[in-house]
């Protein structure tokens, strides 16, 4: 069994990134750790690893587990291998779609959004 490469030094943040299967692209908000960035997302990255949902390997996967500095900037990640850890990772983190290619207002499709 491999072991998960940890977060890089400076990690304060985690996202999602997911490509649908009809092309389009969705991108998620970022969830902050406040207490202590680093650790934060290194206890998540340990954890999903734990349990199959990521690995430090290349290869297919169903979406991405993106690493953010301090700046936004995505300095590392991690394929998520299957829908049911995207699930996990999504649930966990809290995050809601912030952005969707090819859908310009992405709170369409939120429920309580526009029409």
């Amino acid at each position: 069994m491999s072991r998960t490469v940890p977060p890089v030094d400076g990690a304060v943040a985690l996202t999602l990134f997911r490509a649908l299967p009809n092309g389009d692209t969705r991108g998620y908000t970022a969830t902050t750790f406040p207490k202590d960035p680093w650790q934060g997302c290194e206890q998540m990255v340990r954890m999903a690893a734990a349990l199959g949902y990521i690995d430090s390997a290349g290869g297919d996967c169903y979406a991405v587990l993106d690493v953010l500095d301090c700046d936004g900037d995505i300095v590392q990640d991690y394929p998520i291998r299957s829908a049911a850890g995207f699930r996990f990772l999504k649930r966990k983190l809290g995050v809601v779609v912030a952005s969707t290619d090819g859908d310009p207002d992405p709170t369409r499709r939120q429920k309580g959004g526009p029409a």
